[in-house]
């Protein structure tokens, strides 16, 4: 306890600062008030995503669309003229049809997207490409492969996936390295897998291997007839350069004709885990040989966290061109960061510019928009796989 004197000179002290602080009060002004900075929302932006997520190749749209969602998480919160933007993702679903195709373009330009990652198919790109153009909205597409593309002069286009001739290339020399010398080369009609095909033919009968060309229908289930003309044919390897849905069934008709010893063999289309159904089980699928128009997971040093996030999210494995497409949208959004601007001339200059550094590694693009990595050239880049039971395991 306080003696009485220490309480008394406490009290002394007490008054005095009670007097010191009204004369205070009294003698000045009061303080102005403090205007708190103004804190604005987040404002977002439109990317569109053409893509197929019915039909065929929904498996490759659904990659290619959570691929892109990881992407929008990562890259949302991007600065243009000093303001913060999420990325709003205006998901499309063109069916897989290139009639449809056009249909989605025009919605998602209508409603305001800035960029587009898609289409899926080459089909379906060449379709929608001209409405891009005209509305001068950059498109990149994570799969499109087709080599004419790029050739016919529209100015938005840019792919993050590896061009056909190269592909086609690629897989001819595949063939005649195992030794086969009489190759059936089949294709769907589609733009895709007739231009495929060519590639693949030319470098056969290049290296003196004879082949023979057979053509189905995308859509149809009865290829009797052309499983009846290999037969007589006799090859050592069948090639078909369309899509899984196809193949599989070419496969399951092959094995069904006693054409269970023939090698069979495709590019970036077939390299789907639903052939193994398609084919009638894994007896008829396993040791499918297969390219892949991406660069080979060991030349992509984020690949492997982006395998396991993807699977994570969506509790499935990342698949074919999942990744193409996650750098698609890195690579529009970094190209307008860099242009600090939503116009489409300026993104497009930007892209042309780009140094992007992503799950893929590092790349850019060139004058007609196809990437471009450093060091990184010819057929070398085209990665092997083969169905080993139910799944596709990378090769070399």
């Amino acid at each position: 306890m306080f003696s009485k004197r220490m309480s008394s000179r406490v009290a002394a002290i007490l008054v005095a600062a009670l007097l010191l602080a009204t004369m205070g009060l009294i003698g000045c002004a009061e303080p102005e008030e403090v205007e708190e900075p103004e804190v604005s929302e987040r404002e977002t932006v439109k990317v569109g995503v053409h893509t197929s997520l019915t039909g065929g190749l929904a498996d490759y749209g659904f990659a290619a669309r959570e691929g892109i969602k990881l992407a929008a998480e990562d890259f949302s919160g991007f600065v243009v003229d000093g303001v913060e933007y999420d990325i709003e993702l205006v998901i499309l679903d063109d069916k897989g049809e290139p009639a449809e195709s056009p249909v989605v373009a025009q919605n998602l330009v209508d409603q305001g997207v800035v960029g587009v990652i898609g289409a899926l198919t080459s089909g379906n790109t060449n379709a929608a490409l001209p409405i891009y153009e005209e509305a001068v909205i950059p498109m990149i597409s994570g799969s499109a492969t087709l080599p004419d593309i790029t050739e016919e002069g529209f100015d938005v286009f840019f792919r993050t996936c590896l061009r056909d001739d190269l592909q086609g290339a690629a897989l001819g020399e595949w063939v005649i390295e195992l030794g086969f010398e009489r190759a059936v080369v089949m294709d769907d009609r589609g733009d895709y897998a007739v231009g495929l095909g060519n590639e693949v033919q030319a470098t056969l009968e290049a290296g003196g291997v004879e082949v023979l060309r057979e053509e189905g229908q995308e859509g149809d289930t009865d290829f009797s007839a052309q499983v009846a003309n290999m037969r007589a044919f006799d090859p050592d390897v069948a090639i078909f350069t369309g899509y899984h849905r196809e193949a599989g069934l070419v496969r399951k008709q092959m094995v069904e004709a006693g054409m269970a010893d023939v090698q069979f063999m495709g590019g970036d289309g077939i390299k789907s885990d639903e052939i193994v159904d398609e084919a009638g089980g894994v007896e008829n699928a396993d040791g499918m040989l297969s390219t892949f128009s991406g660069f080979s997971p060991d030349d992509m040093p984020g690949f492997s966290e982006f395998a396991d996030r993807f699977e994570e999210a969506t509790g499935r494995p990342a698949g074919p061109y999942a990744e193409n497409n996650y750098d698609a949208l890195g690579a529009l959004i970094t190209a307008i960061v860099d242009a600090q601007s939503f116009e489409g001339a300026d993104i497009i200059a930007a892209l042309h510019e780009i140094e992007y550094q992503g799950v893929m590694g590092s790349f850019g693009f060139n004058e007609i928009g196809d990437i471009e990595a450093p060091d990184k050239t010819g057929i070398d880049l085209i990665p092997r796989f083969e169905l080993k039971g139910d799944t596709w395991e990378y090769i070399g």
